[in-house]
Order: structure tokens, then C-alpha cells, then sequence
């Protein structure tokens, strides 16, 4: 009689979230195992049923129905938070019903937030939360760590970033960028066997074009579709008639990344990747910039627009949208590529690869326009609202 291995189990924060969902989903795709996931709720109950719900919506998103007697079976929820200092105190919570202790923790729960006003929370998510995960990590019998971070991290730098530590946070372009650094620098010394994993800038479903969060790609189009909105109704027509500059180099890539190919490569990674290796999850078949923003300015009924280099060119009108879009300004203006050398040394070479071209890039971006006008929204949710106070004398000039 052969002897069975028993499923193994895993431990995932931010599994209600938009690359949390996605990891989750492929773990029960390709692994018999059963995930325990740590989700905000009044109690066990009440937090599993959030998951639930959260993958159940995922895997309709996703078209992958057939997951969801899996997601029932294999997925349970623990009441908590990665900023509770306590947290490595309910380490008993996360073991499977025999007892077993996680094999691997996949910690992907972060603050996407980046104004200087958030810096306190997001300091609290990304660094204090980070090191309450791995001291829980460390409770549990010190499974692999496979951390998420952002390739962008990088910073300020230009040219080929490879799959290595930046080294300090004075590169970053904002308190995001420098507390997901501070994070990764958390794991390397933590004595954990660890992974570090980052995605660029992540997308909805390479097959369905749906998305189940709508920050990075998402928030600019809210931006743009709320600029236009915001002009007419104080300027009329204006915007039929002038190009908005821009500041940004058409040029460069833009790293836009689909959900699925981000979670299918980091789960092969998380199953045989290499320990103390960073892997950059981005796309070898991004598109520019330029094609983005001409895409997204198209769909959201404004011209094409006109790359400038400088906050000198920008009339007050276009200095709102400026300042409406700050959070992408680094995205279009540091060109670099990530070198994907670990990540093909697993995956092999060209899987990390998904030809974005302008009809792809459309599709993408009209899912989500699309579900705006579906869900009956006036406007698009957006990190900026736009008032025009005081810039009515600058309307007849700005040609």
C-alpha cells in the first residue's frame, strides 16, 4: 500500500484583495492544499465568509466557476489584522485541524496608498505589518516566506533593474515605494527562508480583461474620465478643441501586468524557486506609454494627447490634471525594463510574457469603463476630484 502525502497548508494575508484573490485561486487550481487566510472580521465565522464571498467573486471574474466547491472546502478565514502586535500570540488559529503548522506564508497584504498625509498608516501597513507577519511566520515553525512587494521599488532609477536589492529607500518616489523597500529589507534579515516576488503594474484577467480592485492603470482612467467631466461642466467644449499636454516620455515602457500571470508564476516560484531570490513578476510585452495614455485619453473622450516636458508648458486647467494624476507621474516619465532572469530560470523563458499591444490595452481599459456605466456611477472613482476655482480667465488662452 502506497502512503499518501497529506495536502500541504498555507497561510495568505490579504487574500480578499485583488493579487491576494488571484494567488489564492491558482494555489487551489494547481495544489490539492488548503489555504488559511487572515482576514478582518469579528470572529473566524464572520471573516470566512468574507473570503468566501471575496474568491467567489474572483473566480466569476475570472470565469473559473468550477473553483468554487474548492474555495468551500479548502479555505478557511482567522479573525485579524497584520498591524495587531498580538498577532503572533493566535499562531494555534492557523494550523490545520491535526495540528500541522503552514509549510509556506505568502504575505501579499499592503497599503497602496502613497501621499505624504498617509504616511503614518502606511508605515503601519508596510512596516509595522510586515514584521508583525514574519514574527507570526516565526510562531508557526518559520515556513518559506514568500514576500510580495512592487517592482518598483527601483525607485528613481533608470535602465535595467535587476532581480536584487535596491539596498536603502533613498531612490524611492514616494513613502509607498520607500516602506515596501523597508519591507523587503525586513524579510532578507529575518532568518526566515524567504522569496521576495514583485509585480509591476497589475491588470485585470488576461482572458476576461475583469479586475476585482481598480488602483494602478484603473486610477488614471478615473482621472482622466473625471478631468474631462470636471472641464466641461465649467468650460463648456473647451476640450474639443486643444490637445492636453502631458508630462511623460511616449516612449518608454509601461509595465502593465494581467492578475493571472502575475499568481501563475509566483505560485510555480512558490513551489520550487530558489530561497533568498528575488523574482520580478512584470511583463516582457508591455506597452509604451505613449500608447497607453493615447488609449485611455481616446476612451475617456479627450484628444490625443501632447507629451511635454515640463510644468511650464501646462496652463492652470492642465496643471489639475497634473496634479490629479501624481501618484503615475514616475511610471511615465523613469523609463526601465526588469531584467526576469530568476523568474525564467522557474517559469521558463517568455512565460512571463503577454503581448499588450493598443487593441489589448483597449480591451482593458473599456471592461472597466464599461463596468463604471454598469455599476451606474455619475463618475469614476478617482485619487483626485477636480475644482476649477479661479481658472476661468485661462479658458479663451489655453490653445
Amino acid at each position: 500500500m502506497t502512503a499518501t502525502t497529506p495536502p500541504a497548508v498555507h497561510v495568505i494575508t490579504g487574500a480578499t484583495g485583488f493579487v491576494g484573490g488571484a494567488f489564492a485561486l491558482e494555489l487551489l487550481q494547481e495544489t490539492p492544499d488548503h489555504l488559511v487566510c487572515l482576514v478582518r472580521g469579528d470572529d473566524d465565522a464572520a471573516a470566512t465568509r468574507r473570503l468566501h464571498d471575496a474568491l467567489g467573486h474572483a473566480a466569476e471574474m475570472y470565469d473559473v466557476p468550477g473553483l468554487l466547491p474548492a474555495i468551500l472546502e479548502r479555505t478557511r478565514a482567522v479573525a485579524g489584522d497584520i498591524t495587531d502586535d498580538a498577532l503572533p500570540a493566535c499562531a494555534d488559529r492557523f494550523r490545520a485541524a491535526d495540528g500541522t503548522a503552514p509549510g509556506t506564508f505568502w504575505h501579499v497584504a499592503a497599503s497602496l496608498k502613497y501621499e505624504d498625509r498617509h504616511a503614518d498608516e502606511i508605515n503601519l501597513m508596510n512596516v509595522t505589518g510586515t514584521h508583525n507577519v514574519l514574527e507570526l511566520a516565526k510562531a508557526l515553525g518559520e515556513p518559506v516566506f514568500n514576500h510580495v512587494s512592487t517592482a518598483y521599488v527601483a525607485g528613481r532609477r533608470t535602465g535595467l533593474m535587476h532581480e536584487e536589492f535596491p539596498g536603502d529607500t533613498e531612490s524611492a518616489n514616494n513613502v509607498y515605494e520607500a516602506t515596501k523597500t523597508i519591507g523587503e529589507q525586513k524579510v532578507a534579515a529575518s532568518g526566515l527562508p524567504w522569496r521576495v516576488l514583485r509585480p509591476s503594474i497589475v491588470i485585470g484577467h488576461s482572458a476576461t480583461g475583469a479586475a476585482t480592485s481598480f488602483t494602478g492603470m484603473y486610477g488614471f482612467v478615473s482621472s482622466a474620465l473625471r478631468f474631462r467631466r470636471a472641464v466641461e461642466k465649467e468650460f463648456g467644449n473647451l476640450l474639443q478643441h486643444r490637445q492636453v499636454p502631458i508630462i511623460a516620455d511616449p516612449d518608454i515602457e509601461c509595465d502593465l501586468v494581467p492578475v493571472d500571470l502575475v499568481a501563475r508564476s509566483a505560485v510555480a516560484i512558490g513551489r520550487t524557486g530558489a530561497l533568498g531570490t528575488v523574482y520580478h513578476l512584470n511583463n516582457g510585452g508591455s506597452p509604451t506609454v505613449g500608447e497607453v495614455i493615447e488609449e485611455v485619453f481616446a476612451l475617456t473622450g479627450l484628444r490625443k494627447p501632447r507629451f511635454v516636458s515640463n510644468r511650464g508648458l501646462l496652463t492652470a486647467i492642465d496643471l489639475k490634471l497634473d496634479e490629479g494624476i501624481q501618484f503615475y507621474a514616475s511610471y511615465m516619465i523613469n523609463g526601465k525594463r526588469f531584467d526576469q532572469t530568476n523568474t525564467e530560470s522557474v517559469c521558463g523563458a517568455g512565460a512571463q510574457r503577454f503581448d499588450l499591444d493598443r487593441a489589448e490595452v483597449s480591451r482593458f481599459v473599456r471592461w472597466y469603463l464599461d463596468r463604471i456605466e454598469s455599476d451606474g456611477r455619475s463618475s469614476a472613482p478617482a485619487r483626485a476630484s477636480f475644482a476649477f476655482k479661479g481658472t476661468r480667465r485661462v479658458a479663451a488662452t489655453a490653445g
